[in-house]
């Protein structure tokens, strides 16, 4: 709506028609469309810096029921006896009964003859459920540069990745991939719209130093843990736990490598990566710890001037 005023300042009153006087609403003969956006004030500000401005909010969902190492774990739980389990390239490690002394007749704790473990333990890398949760986001992720794509959008800033149980039974996930759309008014349309998880300001930031975001990558590690008789949270075996932070620091380290892997195939480097560590139960008092990497994988387009050597001034008069 617009209004057009009376030349005096002299209040008048409303007119039988709803004007006030003189000054008379009517619609705008212009077309008008309102772009929603997760954005704050500022990083409306710096991405409308850069030459974007918000083209609408945007989301991709995917749900996949999750596949996960299972019979395969328990068929190698039988072999256990060494330091080390499982007959293929990941990681395997065994953790005997963290007791002093045995039950019934086997092995205890040390390796010592006479009892049988109370509660062996073992971890296993679960690479079959870190291929479903990596396709579950790719989805997700697919879905939601989709969406960018049919309003026209050249980009997507501030992207969330959210993993969750929210429909389903136990095993069903919930993938949840959710942006703001940019483009730049006039420029030429991409062949895919970029993405990064990077806020409006630490995007305008990225401009800045001559790097653009090629998109999304993730990685994901998965350790399935089977606890002894120590991480099961027994009282009776106090000290140091070394089964849990092994699990974590592997789950860790595969979810880095898998990282850099996917970003590589787009990008020249990695930054904005958050990472997060879950745990998802499984049978028992068993479960699979997970790290999920997400960062922006990037691309330099221009070269930064060289910084200038620092000179010392000496003053000239005494």
């Amino acid at each position: 709506m617009v209004a057009s005023a009376p030349d005096s300042g002299s209040a008048r009153p409303a007119d039988a028609d709803g004007g006030i006087g003189d000054l008379a609403f009517h619609p705008v003969s212009r077309e008008r469309r309102t772009w929603t956006s997760d954005l704050s004030v500022a990083e409306a500000a710096a991405v409308r810096r850069v030459g974007l401005v918000p083209a609408g909010f945007v989301m991709g969902t995917a749900v996949m029921q999750l596949a996960a190492t299972g019979g395969q774990v328990f068929g190698q739980w039988g072999g256990l006896g060494g330091p080390s389990v499982g007959g293929g390239g990941g990681y395997s490690e065994s953790y005997p009964c963290a007791h002093s002394y045995a039950i019934g007749g086997g092995i205890g704790f040390g390796g010592t003859a006479g009892g049988a473990a109370e509660h062996y333990g073992f971890n296993i890398e679960d690479a079959v459920l870190a291929a479903s949760l990596t396709e579950g986001y790719r989805l997700a992720i697919g879905r939601l540069r989709d969406e960018a794509t049919e309003v026209g959008a050249h980009g997507v800033v501030g992207v969330d990745l959210l993993f969750e149980n929210l429909v389903g039974s136990t095993g069903t996930a919930t993938f949840f991939a959710r942006g703001t759309a940019v483009k730049h008014p006039g420029g030429a349309p991409l062949p895919s719209p970029f993405l990064t998880n990077a806020s409006g300001q630490h995007f305008e930031r990225l401009i800045a130093l001559g790097y653009v975001p090629a998109g999304i990558a993730v990685g994901v590690g998965s350790v399935y843990v089977q606890p002894n008789c120590q991480s099961r949270g027994d009282f009776t075996v106090p000290g140091s736990n070394q089964q849990i932070p092994r699990a974590i620091l592997v789950a860790r380290a595969r979810a880095r490598d898998s990282l850099a892997a996917m970003a590589h195939r787009v990008g020249e480097g990695v930054v904005h990566t958050e990472w997060t560590d879950r745990r998802v139960n499984r049978y028992a008092e068993s479960w699979d710890q997970l790290t999920v990497a997400v960062g922006t994988s990037v691309r330099r387009y221009s070269t930064e001037a060289p910084p200038l050597d620092p000179r010392p001034v000496l003053p000239l008069r005494p």
